[in-house]
């Protein structure tokens, strides 16, 4: 019954909550758009559609702090959270039950960031003419979105890099296509430079217009240039592959993510920006956890004549603040690759992790 009391409020506050901040977000998202003159009205009710999931991501782990924070306060209020100590319900119990209730919203997170926000964004195009162009949000990210100042992409397999300017996915047609092929002191041996390279079978190409620049690493031998109209090539990759190398990585759900990443990585790309996006989903929806579990130390007072409710409120939503400038500051310096991705992303729960037992231990009265 005392475990049934304790959800009942937490759920109770964190629906409210939920409401509070989604109605606060959709009229400013609203009012915004309304007052842009390059979309239509439906264009900003069609954007907002799509950006209800990204809402939800940002609402959740703050009604998870919300909602211990204001349901301890009304236990204490009643002074039923003293008399929920009095009987035997132990801190350790009261933590618990929250990490219970706050694990179901974790999951719903994950989710919602894993799969629901990628399928909305994959419809954006569908649904907005130009997205791209329209609403920042809605940009593309990815391996096409990131190339050098020559605006080609670069390419590492096996023996070989290669560049190409854009991808055909309908036709299976590399265009602007120049492979480099080294031997295995890492010399310049062969370079085929085509205009477009056609998927034949399987990892063959047909390269058109192809010029080859043969016995570049032979010292007795001068390079050779040959014009071949038509020339097979092989290649490690196959169509498949250049379409994940093309993904927009906002609209792959969260295993789809994971391999897009794996497959870069075997490649010799810099992953770090995207491994960042992967990982900033599973650490976002532990955040929820932690929140609830932090705003949760107000337990550790439970007579409300020994506890300032706006004493309470201010820290915890200073801790909340200083927490979420710093983790996004974190996630920042792992997309620049300047530490570690997962430390970027795992160090700050950590942190809230080791001051939630210390603060436990600390308090042990209420075992």
């Amino acid at each position: 019954m005392l475990k049934k009391l304790i959800l009942k409020e937490w759920y109770r506050f964190f629906l409210s909550s939920v409401i509070v901040l989604f109605l606060l977000l959709t009229v400013a998202n609203l009012i915004s758009g309304f007052l842009r003159g390059n979309v239509t009205p439906v264009e900003v009710l069609l954007n907002y559609l799509i950006e209800i999931p990204g809402f939800l991501l940002k609402i959740f782990p703050v009604s998870c702090l919300t909602a211990s924070l204001f349901s301890i306060n009304k236990l204490k209020n009643r002074n039923e959270l003293t008399a929920i100590f009095a009987s035997g319900f132990s801190a350790k119990k009261y933590f618990v039950t929250l990490i219970q209730a706050s694990a179901v919203v974790a999951i719903v997170q994950l989710f919602i960031g894993g799969f629901v926000q990628p399928m909305t964004r994959s419809y954006r195009d569908n649904l907005i003419e130009n997205s791209d162009n329209k609403f920042r949000n809605l940009k593309a990210k990815g391996l096409r979105t990131s190339t050098i100042g020559t605006g080609k992409i670069w390419f590492k397999s096996g023996n070989y890099f290669f560049s190409f300017s854009s991808f055909d996915k309908k036709n299976g047609v590399l265009n602007n296509v120049t492979l480099y092929f080294f031997n295995h002191l890492f010399k310049l041996e062969r370079k085929i430079k085509a205009s477009k390279l056609i998927h034949s079978d399987g990892s063959f190409w047909i390269a058109e217009n192809a010029h080859v620049f043969k016995n570049a690493d032979s010292e007795k031998v001068f390079p050779e240039k040959v014009n071949i109209p038509s020339l097979k090539v092989e290649l490690k990759e196959d169509l498949n592959d250049f379409k994940k190398i093309e993904s927009d990585i906002t609209t792959l759900g969260l295993f789809n993510l994971y391999l897009y990443i794996s497959r870069l990585s075997e490649s010799g790309i810099n992953t770090s920006e995207y491994l960042i996006m992967f990982l900033d989903k599973i650490s976002s929806s532990l955040i929820c956890i932690i929140l609830s579990l932090v705003a949760a130390t107000a337990i550790f007072s439970p007579n409300r004549r020994t506890s300032s409710f706006g004493k309470n409120l201010g820290l915890v939503f200073l801790l909340t603040l200083v927490y979420w400038l710093t983790y996004d500051y974190s996630l920042e310096l792992g997309r620049s690759s300047k530490i570690n991705p997962y430390v970027a992303a795992f160090s700050l729960p950590f942190i809230f992790t080791i001051y939630l037992a210390y603060q436990y231990k600390v308090n042990q009265k209420l075992k």
